[in-house]
C-alpha cells in the first residue's frame, strides 16, 4: 500500500501557518523582552529606594532629622554617617538597575558624584526635612538623576530606565513612578526647578 503524498510532510498552507506563528512570537520577543527588563528595572530601583528610606529612618532616628545636605549628597550621607555598612553589597543601593551602573571595586572610594540618586535642594531650607513633616508624601527627597541640560535626542541616553520615566521617594516613604508619556507629555524627565510637576522641583537634576 502506498502512503498518501499529503501525510509525507508539511503542505505549503501548513508551512505558511508555521512560519506565521514564528514570526509573531519573534516580534513578540523584540517587543515584550526589553519592555519586561525594562519592569524589572524599575522594580529594583524602587526597591532600592525603599530600602534607602528605610537607612534614612535611621539616620533621622540618630540625628532628629535626615540629613542636611543637598542633591547627591543628601543620599550619600547615609554612607558617609556609617549608617550604611562599607561593603560592595550595601553600596550597590545607590546605583539604580535602570542604569547599568556598578559600585566600584574599591567601596571606600566612592563619592557622591558616583551614585544613581539625587535629594532635595536645602540651600534655602529654613526647616529640617523629617518624615513626619506635614505632607510628607508630597516633598520629594530622592529620584534617579537626570541631566540639568538636554540639547535633543542624542541626549536620551543619559536617562535611566531607557528615557521612559523615573522613580521618586517622598519623605513619609512612598515611592512613585513618573512616566514619560503620562506625566512629562512625552518629551524626557524633568526635576528640579524647571520641572512641570510642582512636588519634582525641589529635587537636585544632575549637571554635566
Amino acid at each position: 500500500m502506498t502512503q498518501n503524498s499529503t501525510d509525507a510532510g508539511f503542505t505549503l498552507i501548513e508551512l505558511l501557518v508555521v512560519m506565521a506563528i514564528i514570526a509573531t512570537l519573534a516580534s513578540l520577543a523584540v517587543v515584550g523582552i526589553p519592555a519586561y527588563m525594562r519592569e524589572a528595572d524599575r522594580t529594583a530601583c524602587r526597591e532600592h529606594l525603599s530600602s534607602i528610606y528605610k537607612h534614612l529612618l535611621i539616620y533621622n532616628s540618630k540625628y532628629k532629622g535626615f540629613p542636611t545636605a543637598s542633591g547627591p549628597e543628601f543620599v550619600f550621607a547615609l554612607w558617609t554617617s556609617k549608617i550604611v555598612d562599607h561593603t560592595q553589597s550595601d553600596a550597590k543601593i545607590f546605583f539604580s538597575a535602570g542604569t547599568g551602573n556598578q559600585p566600584p571595586e574599591d567601596v571606600d572610594s566612592l563619592t557622591a558624584d558616583d551614585i544613581d540618586y539625587t535629594g532635595p535642594d536645602q540651600s534655602n531650607m529654613r526647616v529640617r526635612i523629617r518624615p513626619q513633616m506635614r505632607n510628607a508624601n508630597d516633598f520629594a527627597i530622592a529620584s534617579n538623576r537626570v541631566p540639568a541640560e538636554v540639547e535633543g535626542e542624542e541626549d536620551l541616553s543619559q536617562f535611566p530606565h531607557a528615557g521612559t520615566g523615573i522613580n521618586v521617594l517622598f519623605a513619609g516613604g512612598a515611592v512613585e513612578w513618573f512616566d514619560t508619556e503620562d506625566d512629562f507629555g512625552g518629551d524626557y524627565p524633568i526635576i528640579g526647578p524647571d520641572s512641570p510637576i510642582k512636588k519634582l522641583q525641589t529635587l537636585v537634576p544632575d549637571r554635566y
